[in-house]
């Protein structure tokens, strides 16, 4: 099903550049260690059944590891986010989440949405652009929370019988002449009776760029359009791929609700 992507706004200040505004010097082509990331997935609720209006909430806590020994660990990194498993509520989309079926051992196809053209305007790291808000700085030591709902947001689940089709539903629950994902999103396309590993697409974890700074060393101020204020003219790592630990979750789905 296509996504259209929001417009960027075009209602920026003058395009002249703001008095007292640089640009870093600093080059980062690679650190001296790879930072490790801890994330544990958890839902909302361990068991989802489809008379549920609404999808559970899936929650990423993120935490930077401090290095036990020499060197120490950076005092922040910062990771850009856009369309990878740590922006949840793209992830869904773009197969960024993995789900295994713990009944059949077998891991199910996602929804994975990547021909949505975004080139209206250039990517920017500038303060309140569309792209500040994927700018994600780590602490050591400090934990960060992620969360979306894991489903179709603003559509209630529905099961795999009804997903396979392809179709969306009308009020009385007849399929209309709607083309929708017949892929799973989140708990949308899962199967009564079963129960589920979720976890992250690792090998989109890798390709996530970063640097070792905080994301207000990054982010110039509104209203700067000179050269350098591209996302890309920053020198992100891109080939030293951070290392994560991800500590998976489970969701039992229902047949009907359980008595409580």
């Amino acid at each position: 099903m296509a996504q259209n992507e929001i417009k960027e706004d075009k209602s920026q200040p003058s395009t002249s550049n703001p008095v007292g505004i640089s640009l870093p010097l600093r080059s980062f082509s690679s650190c001296e260690i790879t930072p490790k990331i801890d994330i544990e997935i958890s839902l909302s609720s361990p068991t989802h059944c489809f008379t549920r209006p609404l999808a559970p909430t899936i929650y990423l806590g993120l935490t930077l590891l401090p290095n036990p020994s020499p060197p120490s660990s950076p005092n922040a990194i910062t990771l850009y986010t856009e369309d990878t498993p740590l922006c949840p509520e793209r992830a869904l989309s773009r197969a960024g989440f993995t789900i295994t079926d713990l009944t059949t051992h077998e891991p199910i196809k996602l929804t994975n949405i990547r021909n949505v053209q975004r080139m209206a305007n250039p990517k920017r790291r500038t303060r309140g652009s569309l792209e500040e808000h994927y700018f994600l700085t780590l602490y050591p030591g400090k934990r960060v929370e992620l969360s979306a709902e894991f489903g179709r947001r603003g559509f209630r689940p529905q099961p795999w019988s009804t997903v396979k089709i392809g179709r969306e539903l009308d009020e009385a629950g007849n399929p209309r002449n709607i083309r929708r994902s017949a892929s799973v999103t989140g708990v949308d396309g899962l199967e009564p009776g079963h129960e589920y590993e979720i976890g992250l697409n690792t090998e989109d974890l890798k390709g996530i760029m970063w640097a070792p700074a905080a994301k207000e060393d990054i982010l110039l101020e509104r209203g700067y359009k000179e050269p350098g204020a591209g996302l890309m003219d920053y020198p992100w790592v891109r080939d030293q791929p951070l290392e994560y630990r991800v500590r998976t979750t489970k969701i039992k789905v229902l047949h009907e609700e359980e008595d409580t």
